[in-house]
């Protein structure tokens, strides 16, 4: 498995949730909001518990990701599936930090990272992700 691969795959459901979200209305809206709002919670858990772990292997610095998660955390926390404004910030929040995890923080990853720890953060990133679930 690949670690970015994962990830990616989870940065893409979540802009395809919200984009469904954006076209809804009534029960389907708070629907896909309170999965939007599970999602973020999980994805956000499994990547502290993996990839951040290792991040200064790679010559990075974790710190500012795991602030940025806990300021999403923050806004999913406070997001009602009711609250358009409020699950629209949290989400659009959290498509900003993936995109700049995916250009600025990647390559230097993918510089680095082995297939064999490719794996075992994937498995690692899985797990956590299924025991947040």
């Amino acid at each position: 498995m690949d670690v970015l691969a994962q990830i990616k795959a989870d940065h893409d459901n979540v802009k395809s949730l919200f984009a469904k979200y954006k076209a809804a209305s009534g029960s389907e809206k708070t629907t896909l909001a309170q999965t939007l709002i599970t999602e973020i919670k999980a994805h956000s858990a499994a990547e502290d518990a993996s990839i951040y772990a290792d991040y200064a292997k790679f010559g990075l610095n974790a710190a500012s990701n795991k602030q940025e998660h806990a300021e999403i955390n923050k806004l999913v926390a406070g997001a009602s599936a009711s609250d358009d404004a409020a699950v629209t910030k949290a989400v659009t929040t959290f498509i900003s930090h993936s995109d700049e995890e995916e250009s600025q923080q990647w390559p230097t990853i993918k510089a680095k990272l082995s297939a064999g720890e490719s794996d075992a953060l994937a498995k690692q990133f899985v797990n956590a992700k299924k025991s947040v679930a």
